[in-house]
Formats: structure tokens, sequence, C-alpha cells
């Protein structure tokens, strides 16, 4: 095939891949949105706000910081962004269920958090891989 038309699908296909990935982002930050007032809301119709609501809100504020820092049409994610949500939100799985889970259970997921914060750890000390470093 000719080099010049392939480069040109190639360039193409990049140009429908970074609109796939903007309207997701949309998508993800409306949702986002939509589920932050939503969990006001509810704090408010309970009147009651807890631990487990501002483990949430704060999820939601990270998701919101990954989606403002991904770059379209790059194909890397920094580490930090995502590990944090992750160790936020298994510890609010752990804290929301503690009373129904069994000691095991518990056990391993405070190892689970364990290592997603050494595997914070290690992201900070590998150049590139941390948001901390440009």
């Amino acid at each position: 095939m000719n080099k010049n038309l392939l480069a040109k699908i190639n360039d193409r296909f990049e140009v429908v891949l970074v609109v796939i990935q903007a309207v997701a982002l949309m998508i993800i930050t409306i949702a986002t949105a939509v589920a932050i007032v939503y969990e006001g809301y509810e704090m408010y119709s309970t009147k009651s706000i807890g631990l487990a609501n501002l483990l949430l809100l704060f999820l939601f504020i990270e998701i919101l910081a990954m989606v403002r820092q991904y770059d379209l049409g790059q194909s890397e994610l920094k580490l930090k962004t995502p590990l944090v949500i992750t160790i936020v939100a298994v510890a609010r799985y752990l804290i929301i269920n503690m009373e129904h889970l069994e000691s095991k259970l518990i056990l391993m997921t405070s190892v689970a958090i364990l290592i997603l914060t050494f595997a914070l750890w290690v992201s900070r000390r590998i150049k590139g891989t941390h948001d901390d470093h440009d």
C-alpha cells in the first residue's frame, strides 16, 4: 500500500481516538458532578455527615483531578491519582463494611491497602511515573 495513504489513515484514526477520549472524559466529568450533587443532597436530606460520605466526596474530587490531568492523545497516565483513588476506595469499603466482615477479610483488605500504599511510595521513587515529577 501507499505510505501516504497509510499515514492519512493513521492520522484520521488518531483524531477519532482523541475525540472518543474527549467524549469519555466529558461523560466521566458530568457523571462525577451529578454524583457529587446527589451525595450532597443525601447528606442534606438525612442531616448526617459520616466518614463514608466524606471519603466518597474525596473520591469524586480525585476522579475530577485525574480527568483534569489526563492528556488527550497521550498513551500514559501518571500513577499517583489512580493509586490514591484505589487506596481511599478500599479504605472506604473497609470502614463501611467493618461490622459485617470476618477478621480474615479485614486483615486481607488491610494488607491490600498496605500494598497499594507501598506501590504509591515506589511510584514516587521512579522518575516520570508520578504526578509530582515533570
